[in-house]
């Protein structure tokens, strides 16, 4: 019977592991179809990620958090290095110096108008490097910001000529910039233009801010984004960046705009910069496509051969602010043809519309409201004490869905001791919708109760009682009493016995 019983226990134990590799794992954020009438029945992009920024909800996400080359998203970065590192820097006096072109030289880079020797205000090469997306600006930018620290600049040069790492091999045929350029000249071999590591203390400060801002999956080896295995992101990690950068001054209007009047410091000549995102201007392009969104604000493209497009987009509407980040939609088709279709902003459009229309605002938990409660120990005929939410949580969840299919799941101690003041922090609650968590919220003291001593006395006595320590004491005592009990027992007994026989030798 044992036998059959064990069986049966296995056979069970194999079947509900074999129902857990079986049950699809929960995806991240809510449940999208793409075939949803605007003609972009599936993504073109390898990685997706949408945020809301109003309750940091994460409404969409697809292979969030796969390494991929960034392209010109790194500017992103760079502005929020060059405007915390540059003192007043919107009218600073930036001059670009000649090594730029000679760096950027054979790279197919985007660029914006402007030559070695021009002078520009801070704020206007902020404009240069995000709204043209030139490279020249960016890396401009960087060489300034090396110049301010000379001491740290000369360390890290130090280190990395005491230190030499080998870099990786580039891969220059067929970089592109974001206008989609191509150039296949090879640069020299004694200087790669698209690693910068140990001799740019930019970029140094790049990837010092990207772990300061918990980017594990994020690596920098240039200002401007051209292509090396060492620069890399996840769709995940550049919205983290991009939601930073947003709350700096000027960057939301900077990468709003879609066409800029800008002149050198000492000239009359007016130039335009105009955008790269086709998302903010109202008209089709080249190949009659139009990818204008009415609710885009930014922010920002880049495309290379080895990046595929990519855009980092945000929209606002009705009240609702949204970015969502693109990562390797193909610029080329299986048969090798150049594809001209920016599926990246395709895509992006479609989330915005979707969530727009879709998500709405909901308030999961309000402070003061009853979510759980504790058992609670030394207080004066009570046992139990109620916990609120101790601050308001609000997400973004589809409109269909009501407070009946929100699951509450507290995170509290067995029990908790008087005294208790009102509103002192016991544990917290877990709030999930369709098996994900969607909000987290302190749970406190409905209460303040104050600790009996009586009880505090009676029940510190009933815990030392019955303390595993004290019954070992006192049956190591009780021992010891039987023993001497029986030890006495025995002597007596034999003291009877020598009195008998002394008794028996007098007769």
């Amino acid at each position: 019977m044992k036998k059959y019983k064990r069986l049966a226990a296995a056979l069970l134990s194999m079947f509900l592991l074999a129902s857990l590799w079986a049950a699809p794992a929960c995806a991240e954020g809510f449940p999208f179809n793409w075939d949803v009438g605007d003609g972009n029945t599936e993504p073109h992009c390898k990685s997706l990620f949408l945020l809301n920024l109003d309750t940091d909800t994460v409404a969409y996400a697809m292979n969030a958090d796969e390494r991929l080359p960034m392209a010109s998203m790194t500017k992103i970065m760079s502005y929020i290095v060059a405007y915390e590192n540059i003192p007043d820097i919107e009218n600073a006096q930036i001059t670009m110096p000649e090594s730029v072109d000679e760096e950027l030289m054979n790279t197919g880079s985007s660029v914006a108008d402007m030559y070695p020797g021009e002078t520009f205000n801070g704020k206007d090469m902020l404009y240069l490097m995000m709204v043209p997306s030139g490279n020249n600006a960016a890396l401009t930018l960087a060489k300034y910001v090396d110049s301010l620290y000379p001491e740290e600049q000369a360390a890290l040069e130090s280190a990395a000529a005491a230190n030499p790492t080998p870099s990786p091999s580039p891969v220059p045929e067929g970089e592109e910039g974001d206008e989609g350029e191509e150039d296949g000249d090879e640069w020299e071999s004694t200087f790669d233009p698209t690693d910068y590591t140990g001799k740019s203390y930019f970029v140094h400060l790049m990837n010092e801010k990207a772990k300061e801002l918990g980017c594990e999956n994020t690596h920098f080896t240039n200002a401007h984004g051209l292509h090396n295995p060492n620069h890399y992101t996840t769709a995940r990690e550049m919205a983290i960046i991009t939601k930073y950068a947003m709350a700096l001054p000027n960057f939301t209007e900077i990468t709003g705009t879609s066409a800029y009047n800008y002149k050198p410091i000492g000239s009359d000549e007016v130039r335009t910069a105009n955008t790269t995102n086709k998302m903010l201007t109202n008209y089709a392009d080249e190949t009659g496509m139009s990818y204008y969104y009415r609710y885009a604000t930014g922010i920002k493209t880049g495309s290379l051969d080895e990046a595929g497009y990519c855009i980092a987009a945000s929209a606002t509407a009705d009240g609702y602010t949204y970015i969502a980040i693109a990562m390797g939609s193909p610029m080329y088709y299986e048969d090798g043809a150049f594809c001209e279709i920016h599926g990246e902003m395709l895509d992006c459009a479609t989330l915005f519309r979707w969530s727009l229309t879709s998500l709405e605002k909901k308030t999961v938990a309000v402070q003061g409201d009853v979510m759980s409660s504790v058992n609670l120990k030394y207080a004066w005929k009570k046992d139990e004490l109620l916990l609120t939410a101790g601050e308001n949580a609000s997400v973004m969840l589809p409109k269909e869905v009501n407070s009946t299919s929100i699951l509450i799941t507290p995170d509290i101690p067995e029990s908790v001791e008087a005294p208790v003041r009102k509103g002192e922090q016991i544990g917290t609650a877990s709030l999930s919708y369709a098996g994900e968590v969607i909000a987290t919220v302190p749970l406190v003291a409905a209460e303040s109760v104050d600790r009996s001593e009586a009880l505090h006395v009676w029940e510190q006595g009933q815990a030392v009682l019955s303390a595993p320590w004290f019954l070992v004491i006192m049956a190591v005592i009780v021992a010891l009493i039987i023993v001497y009990i029986i030890l006495i027992l025995l002597y007596r007994r034999k003291q009877k016995q020598l009195r008998r026989v002394k008794r028996f030798r007098d007769m």
